[in-house]
Formats: C-alpha cells, sequence, structure tokens
C-alpha cells in the first residue's frame, strides 16, 4: 500500500470514530442532564481531557512551552479555543428556540462551512467529485429531516428563525475553530494543540460550571458522564488526526453522517432498553435522505476516482450499449 493510500485510510477511519463518538454522545447526555446543567458538563468534559492528555505530553517530555514564545501561534491557540467554547454555548442556547432534532440538523451546517473555508483559506481542491457529492449530501439532509421542518408551524416562526440564526453562528464557530487547527499542525502534533485548547476551554467554562454537582450523581449517571468526558477526549483527539492525513474537506463529508449514526444508535439502544430510550419514527422521505446523505458522504469523499473521466466514458459506453 503506497504512502497516500495508507493515509487515506488512516484519515477516513479517524473521520469515522469522531462521527461514532458524536453519534452516541447526545445519548449518554440524557440521563446526566435530568441532575446536571449543561455548562458543568462541559467542563468536566475539557477538565477530564486536559488533565488526560496533560499527563501524556509530561510523561513523553511534549508539553508544547514553544507555544508561549509565539505571540502569533498563542493568539491562533487562544482563537481556536474561544471559537470552540463559543461553539458549545451558542449550541446550548439554541435548543432553548427549537428542538433537539431540529438542531442536530441545523448543526451539519458547519462541516459544509469547514469544506467551504478549507477551499477559501487553506487552498484545498474542490473537484467535481466533491462538488457532486456536496449536492448529493445536501439534499438528503434536507429531506431525512423533512419531518423536523415540516413539524414547525412555519419557517417564519420567530423561535425557530432565531434558534436558526443562533446555530449558524454555532456552525460559523466550529468550522473556524476546525481551520485553525488544521493549520497549527504545521507547528504542533495533534495531542499538543488539543491540549491547550481543552486546557483553555475549560478555563472559560469553569465561572458558569457547578463541579460540586457531581456528588448528586447516581452510579447509572457517573458512568455515563465518564463516557461524556472520555468521548471528548477520543472524538476531538481523532478528529485532530484525521485532519493530519485527510484534506479538511473530505473530513468534514464523513462528519455529515453523525446525525444519522445517532438515530441508529437511538434505534438500537431502544431495541435494548426501550424505558430509558426511544427512537425517532422517521417517514419514506427521511429513509431516501438517508440513503442520499450516505451516497453524498461517499462522493465527497471519493469523487475524484468514482466520478473520474475514464469511470464516465466506461459508464456512457455501458448506457449506449
Amino acid at each position: 500500500m503506497s504512502t497516500a493510500q495508507n493515509n487515506n485510510v488512516k484519515g477516513l477511519m479517524l473521520a469515522l470514530i469522531t462521527a461514532i463518538m458524536w453519534g452516541l454522545l447526545p445519548l449518554a447526555l440524557v440521563s446526566v442532564l435530568q441532575l446536571m446543567d449543561s455548562y458543568t458538563i462541559t467542563w468536566y468534559r475539557f477538565m477530564f481531557a486536559a488533565v488526560f492528555v496533560g499527563l501524556m505530553l509530561f510523561k513523553s517530555n511534549k508539553i508544547p512551552s514553544g507555544i508561549l514564545q509565539s505571540k502569533s501561534l498563542m493568539k491562533r491557540m487562544l482563537f481556536a479555543a474561544v471559537f470552540l467554547s463559543l461553539n458549545y454555548i451558542l449550541y446550548l442556547s439554541s435548543l432553548y428556540f427549537v428542538p433537539g432534532e431540529t438542531a442536530q440538523m441545523l448543526i451539519q451546517m458547519a462541516p459544509f462551512m469547514m469544506l467551504i473555508g478549507s477551499v477559501l483559506f487553506l487552498k484545498e481542491s474542490f473537484s467535481r467529485g466533491q462538488m457532486v457529492g456536496s449536492i448529493v449530501l445536501i439534499s438528503g439532509l434536507v429531506l431525512f429531516f423533512n419531518q423536523q421542518f415540516t413539524a414547525q408551524e412555519s419557517l417564519s416562526n420567530d423561535d425557530f428563525i432565531t434558534g436558526l440564526v443562533i446555530m449558524i453562528g454555532a456552525s460559523f464557530t466550529w468550522a473556524t475553530y476546525a481551520i485553525l487547527q488544521k493549520q497549527m499542525l504545521n507547528h504542533f502534533n495533534s495531542n499538543q494543540i488539543m491540549w491547550c485548547i481543552y486546557l483553555l476551554s475549560a478555563l472559560f467554562f469553569l465561572p458558569a460550571s457547578s463541579p460540586g454537582d457531581i456528588l448528586s450523581l447516581d452510579m447509572l449517571s457517573l458512568v455515563l458522564l465518564v463516557f461524556c468526558c472520555a468521548n471528548t477526549l477520543i472524538a476531538y483527539g481523532t478528529f485532530a488526526e484525521s485532519l493530519k492525513y485527510w484534506p479538511a474537506s473530505k473530513v468534514s463529508a464523513v462528519l455529515a453522517i453523525t446525525p444519522l449514526l445517532t438515530v441508529l444508535f437511538a434505534t438500537i439502544a431502544e431495541g435494548i432498553w426501550p424505558s430509558f430510550f426511544s427512537a425517532q419514527e422517521l417517514n419514506t422521505l427521511a429513509y431516501v435522505g438517508a440513503c442520499l446523505v450516505v451516497l453524498g458522504s461517499m462522493l465527497t469523499a471519493l469523487g475524484n476516482k468514482i466520478l473520474s473521466r475514464d469511470n464516465m466514458r466506461a459508464l456512457k459506453r455501458i448506457i449506449i450499449r
């Protein structure tokens, strides 16, 4: 296997792990949110990751002290942490105005903003295959969440518009963080970058959190909180690593399937623990949309090969026959 092929496999697998972790996260949060507020949960998630990664870097003598010697890198790191923290705050705020399912759909604007930003600012290529894949993927997401759109009284509803505007902000801040993360990989490895971001983000959330609330958790909620903390560590760690091996545009395409994974995991969880979880009921359009999202993700990630000129010529010959 060539180096390029090996990097493609690593990038794909790491991006898939990220999508799986983010797909599982909402299910784990359901029980914990009954006893602990979102800001405290987020603080624990960032603090857990900061301590764990910090110990790893300290043991291997790779604490990124060089960041303090470069004002430009310090500013970039600070901005990355600020934008990631804002993403969390805006996402949580949007839930006051739109249902969770709708918010989950709207946050999918983030990977597309990341894709556009990677083309504009990182000068990554945007091929014909990626363009076709993006159109198919967007169409699939719209169809998949058609029930959430029709559930609203109208798109001019004040709450929906407010939630939509907030989610645009949440998507923009996440995409900006991701692009800054990609740029900093030229100076530090992913663990070093994420440790700084985890630590700064934990400091940002500390004033709004109540760490003592952990004493009120039962054993199940405590286990789920630990999972949420580990989820942050694994998801953002693999996300950062995927950017090392794969273009941001392709990573964003894989992350777009996260809502589908959430619904899949919810369906499985409902079958195993029906008293704790309930899956979303999907109509025919939603299933069609799910298929289009998967197809669009494949085309965006592998469109150069699937829609190559040679393949298109071969397809024409088959059709003509």
